[in-house]
């Protein structure tokens, strides 16, 4: 009998967007588990702190620019990968973005912005980690959905379409990518706080009724690290095409 471990000890785990917030919190998780992490971020203000504390938990790890809505620069680094540590393991699918303004007042550039890093980043970081995970016979992709991908919020159009299209993509490689021992599933957050949330509660501008959420908070982003880890792990080699919601109960609130 193999009792299921969470441990991901020898793997080579990739995490977009972990330059700060649920990303970093992310990277680190995967780090504690015991994999070796390369932090990736459009931006490379942060990544200098983010390689330093995966560090300072005693694993390897590396930091990488990659703009994930770019082929050439996802297919450029998931192959520096590659070289470096002659394999990849995990994908965690987490950069995103959003843009705050009603249907009217969205411009198409608005539109193109959020859909390019949240469902084409998805695609192409998906795409080309499926092909070299392959290769050795196998991994795990989890892509970063949202609870806004059934939920509809106003002033969110493009970000709830672009999460809805992560859901069905998500479903669409499971299936695909099963026979190469690829598993592909999907986690669901809720209302989290970040950077992004702090400032818009400080606005008035949070979407979100906090009094009407179940447990009556935000998430803190080291409360979306287990599940990721979860998925990550031999505890989840049989779980393929599923969307795990971490909302603290929004799901059920919501009519």
């Amino acid at each position: 009998m193999r009792f299921p471990t969470f441990r991901l000890d020898d793997r080579v785990a990739v995490v977009t967007g972990a330059g700060q917030g649920i990303g970093r919190a992310r990277a680190l998780g995967q780090a504690h588990a015991g994999a070796t992490v390369v932090a990736t971020d459009a931006s490379a203000e942060h990544l200098p702190a983010v390689q330093e504390a995966l560090q300072a938990l005693g694993r390897p790890a590396l930091a990488l620019t990659m703009d994930v809505g770019d082929p050439a620069s996802v297919q450029e680094q998931i192959a520096h990968v590659v070289q470096t540590y002659d394999r990849l393991d995990i994908l965690v699918n987490n950069a995103g973005v959003r843009a705050h303004k009603s249907v009217l007042e969205h411009t198409l550039a608005d539109w193109e912005y959020v859909f390019r890093v949240n469902s084409t980043g998805v695609f192409l970081c998906a795409q080309a980690a499926a092909r070299v995970m392959h290769e050795p016979g196998g991994g795990c992709i989890i892509n970063i959905a949202s609870t806004f991908a059934w939920i509809p919020w106003s002033m969110r159009v493009a970000y709830c379409a672009s999460k809805a299209a992560v859901v069905q993509m998500t479903r669409v490689m499971a299936l695909e990518w099963a026979p190469r021992g690829i598993r592909v599933n999907a986690i669901c957050p809720g209302p989290t706080r970040t950077p992004f949330a702090e400032a818009a509660l400080a606005a008035g501008q949070y979407p979100v009724d906090l009094a009407a959420l179940p447990m009556g908070r935000l998430a803190d982003p080291d409360e979306l690290i287990g599940a990721a880890v979860y998925l990550a792990s031999d505890a989840a080699r049989y779980v393929t095409g599923a969307l795990i919601v971490v909302d603290g109960g929004q799901s059920l609130a919501w009519r």
